[in-house]
C-alpha cells in the first residue's frame, strides 16, 4: 500500500504513515424502515440506528366479550414513542405508556424488558371491528397496520344465539329491571333503566345494553347516552341513561351481563304529553288501586272540560 508524503522542514522528504479508523455503522435492512427513508444502499439503511418493526401476525379475531391483545414489537426504539391509533375515526387511543382515550377499555401494556407495546382492549364490541396503526414517530416515521375482527357470540354458527329468559338462572345468576315491564315517556324528557344482576360466585365481565339489535354505548352514533356499573359484594348494578328522548328511541330495551341471563323492557315514546302521563302513571301505580283511580280520575276529567268546552250538558 504506497503512503502519501509530505516534506519536512529541513526539504527532504519522507513518508508518514496514515492510520485510518473505521467506525462500525449499523447496516439494517430497509424494508423494515417507512416510507421516505433517506441514507438506503443497495437494500440497506446506513447510518444512525433506525426503530423497526419485528415480523409478527397483523390479523387477530376474538369473541365479544373476550380481551384482545394486538401486538406490536418495536425494535431499537431508542428515544422515539409509539402511537395506537383507531384508523376509522383517527382518534389517538395511547402515546406510549399514556392512554388519550376517554373508553377505559384501551390501555397499552409494555414491559422495560421486551420490545412489545400491545393494545389491550378489554370487554370487545362489534363495533371494535377494524383497522389499528401501530406508529413511531422516527424521522421518517414507520407505521403498521394491524387489524381486529370481533365475532357477535350471538351470531356463531351462522345462527343467532338464543338468550334465556329474563327470569331464568344460570350458573348462579339472576337478572332483572327495576320496575314495569313497559314504559311510557314523553318526547324530549330522559330514559332511565336500572339493571340490577345478582350473582353467587364472580361478578358478570361486562354488562351490554341494547335495543332491539342496536348495542347502546356511550359512544353509539345517537349520542346523549350515559352508562354507569356499581359493583357491590353479591351484585352489580347498570344503569343506562337517555337523554331527550324521541319516536325513534322507542323499542325493546334489554340488559345482557355477559354469560348470564338478560332482562329486557319495553319503551314507548310518545309526543302527546297528557298521554304519556296517564300510561307512565298506569303502568308505575297499576299493581295499587289507588294508581289506577288516580288515573281513571284523570281521563273523566279531561273528557267533562273537553265535553263544557264544546257546549255538552255535563249532567
Amino acid at each position: 500500500m504506497a503512503f502519501p508524503s509530505q516534506i519536512n522542514n529541513k526539504g527532504s522528504r519522507k513518508d508518514v504513515k496514515v492510520k485510518i479508523s473505521r467506525r462500525p455503522i449499523l447496516h439494517t435492512p430497509y424494508s423494515s424502515i417507512g416510507e421516505g427513508a433517506s441514507g438506503r444502499t443497495d437494500g440497506w439503511w446506513l447510518g444512525r440506528p433506525q426503530p423497526y418493526f419485528a415480523d409478527l401476525p397483523t390479523n387477530f379475531t376474538v369473541i365479544s366479550g373476550q380481551t384482545a391483545y394486538l401486538t406490536c414489537r418495536v425494535h431499537m426504539l431508542g428515544d422515539r414513542s409509539v402511537t395506537w391509533m383507531r384508523v376509522r375515526d383517527l382518534h389517538i387511543l395511547t402515546v406510549g405508556l399514556v392512554t388519550y382515550s376517554a373508553d377505559e377499555r384501551f390501555q397499552v401494556l409494555h414491559s422495560g424488558e421486551t420490545d412489545d407495546w400491545t393494545l389491550h382492549v378489554q370487554f370487545s364490541q362489534p363495533r371494535d371491528s377494524g383497522a389499528y396503526k401501530c406508529q413511531v414517530n422516527s424521522d421518517p416515521k414507520i407505521v403498521r397496520n394491524v387489524y381486529l375482527s370481533v365475532t357477535d357470540k350471538r351470531l356463531l354458527d351462522g345462527q343467532v344465539y338464543k338468550m334465556p329468559p329474563s327470569h331464568a338462572k344460570k350458573g348462579g345468576y339472576g337478572t332483572y329491571i327495576i320496575g314495569g315491564v313497559e314504559r311510557f315517556l314523553q318526547a324530549g324528557s330522559s330514559l332511565s333503566l336500572v339493571c340490577v344482576v345478582t350473582h353467587t360466585l364472580a361478578p358478570p365481565t361486562a354488562v351490554l345494553w341494547y335495543r332491539d339489535d342496536t348495542e347502546l354505548d356511550y359512544d353509539s352514533p345517537r349520542g346523549g347516552i350515559s352508562l354507569q356499573v356499581e359493583k357491590t359484594g353479591d351484585r352489580t348494578t347498570s344503569r343506562l341513561l337517555l337523554s331527550t328522548v324521541r319516536n325513534t328511541d322507542s323499542g325493546n330495551y334489554s340488559c345482557v351481563p355477559v354469560n348470564a341471563p338478560r332482562a329486557s323492557v319495553y319503551v314507548h315514546v310518545n309526543t302527546d304529553e297528557l298521554r304519556a302521563a296517564v300510561q307512565q302513571g298506569g303502568v308505575s301505580h297499576g299493581s295499587g288501586g289507588g294508581g289506577g283511580r288516580g288515573s281513571l280520575f284523570l281521563l273523566l276529567t279531561c273528557f267533562c272540560l273537553a265535553g263544557a268546552h264544546r257546549g255538552f250538558p255535563l249532567s
